[in-house]
């Protein structure tokens, strides 16, 4: 437990790097069960998903080694355990252990999982999609349990292109001789990241206009293998420069991986440019222009970057819309946005953002990960103290975010309650 206090009123001027992606890092690390061997795993960020991963692989009997931003892997006495609702309730991505069991132990249980109170994410796509590979699974009161002794490889036709259920196809089908097609698959960097983990342990994945190909292999090799970036961590820094203005340069952001997002914050008035080192953003913070935005899948406005918009556009000159199409209970943040005095109204999965001249320091509370940093941002944007509770989420996602904004050269300092 803890919050945020944020010194605000400042701009930001700095350069800080971006760390490892918590949504590449965490399937990466669940896959390295597989090739019952040692994987070296480069630019892990040190954030409470990444060590409560590390702490389930540990409880199936792999030795972890950290060495600075290096996790070091090794899986070769993995055995089998059920994972419990005490490993699972602290994170969502636990659910994709199921893939990396069934894979290399042929048998998986695992609790329903949990995370941020962002909406329901139901994991019927997973299921629907292991059963096709042969898994019978069987659902209780607060458990899956999965038998997979009889698995094939298939074509699998997702009806949407869910990330968490793609990553359980793919582990799984690393372990499955022949070759399993995944069609409407998910395509973010992380995915892209995942396959290029399985391949270098051995199960060649290629991904290619929502299509992915996994070709499934009794033989595994160790591994050495970097994360890439973070491009929503990337993402939030641009906003908060575009929020409380400044200038900035993000190093290792990689620009590939974040076309939308720099599109809309370039249309609010940010000045981005590129370099192969990173993003260099500069903002007045002022005369910030209204947007229209809808969230989506991946190559589409991430939803994981949605809060942090909004905080954005609550002082812009004019209305904003913000169309949240894929969690139904995302905009929690915006009735602590209004308690600072901003004027957003809700109707189901829209928001009507009416913008403010300026915001009012006060305490606010997080219930996600998202949110949490788009409360930071709105706090920096105010003359005098604001205080963010719920540090815990924050802390899931962002490695030593007040050093990062403190790299900025802006002031928000975490205390422990």
């Amino acid at each position: 437990m803890g919050r945020y206090i944020v010194y605000g009123g400042k701009k930001l001027f700095g350069i800080t790097d971006i760390h490892g992606s918590k949504n590449a890092a965490l399937p990466v690390l669940c896959g390295c069960i597989i090739n019952s061997g040692i994987n070296v795993i480069r630019n892990c960020p040190k954030i409470t998903d990444v060590f409560n991963t590390c702490h389930i692989l540990e409880k199936a009997g792999c030795k972890i080694k950290w060495d600075g931003s290096t996790v070091i892997v090794d899986s070769s006495k993995a055995r089998f355990i059920v994972i419990d609702d005490e490993l699972t309730g602290r994170m969502r991505s636990s659910i994709i252990f199921m893939g990396a069991f069934c894979g290399r132990f042929k048998k998986a249980v695992v609790s329903k999982p949990g995370g941020c109170r962002i909406g329901k994410r139901p994991v019927d796509i997973h299921i629907e999609a292991l059963e096709q590979m042969g898994v019978v699974i069987t659902e209780g009161l607060n458990c899956f349990s999965c038998s997979a002794g009889k698995m094939k490889p298939c074509e699998i036709n997702l009806r949407f292109p869910s990330v968490g259920a793609t990553e359980n196809i793919m582990l799984t089908a690393s372990c499955i001789n022949g070759v399993t097609v995944i069609k409407n698959a998910a395509c973010e960097p992380e995915i892209e990241c995942l396959a290029e983990f399985l391949t270098s342990i051995g199960a060649e994945t290629v991904c290619e206009n929502g299509k992915i190909t996994v070709c499934g292999t009794d033989k595994f090799n160790n591994t050495e293998f970097s994360i890439i970036p973070d491009r929503i961590e990337a993402g939030t820094y641009i906003a908060a420069c575009a929020c409380a203005g400044g200038e900035i340069f993000l190093k290792n952001a990689n620009v590939s991986h974040m076309k939308k997002v720099i599109e809309v914050f370039e249309k609010t008035g940010c000045k981005i440019s590129f370099c192969d080192g990173g993003i260099y953003v500069k903002s007045s913070g002022k005369d910030i222009t209204p947007q229209n935005v809808k969230t989506g899948v991946y190559p589409y406005f991430p939803t994981d970057m949605q809060p942090q918009l909004m905080s954005v556009l609550t002082l812009a000159k004019g209305t904003s819309i913000i169309n949240e199409s894929v969690f139904e209970n995302r905009f929690n943040h915006a009735l602590e946005l209004n308690k600072m005095g901003a004027n957003i109204e809700i109707d189901g999965c829209v928001a009507a953002i009416k913008g403010v001249t300026k915001l009012e320091a006060c305490e606010l509370t997080a219930f996600d990960l998202r949110a949490g940093a788009g409360l930071i941002i709105a706090a920096l944007t105010c003359d005098g103290i604001s205080y963010v509770n719920g540090a815990e989420y924050i802390k899931r996602g962002y490695e030593a975010i007040d050093k990062s904004f403190a790299d900025l050269g802006v002031s928000v300092r975490f205390e422990n309650r």
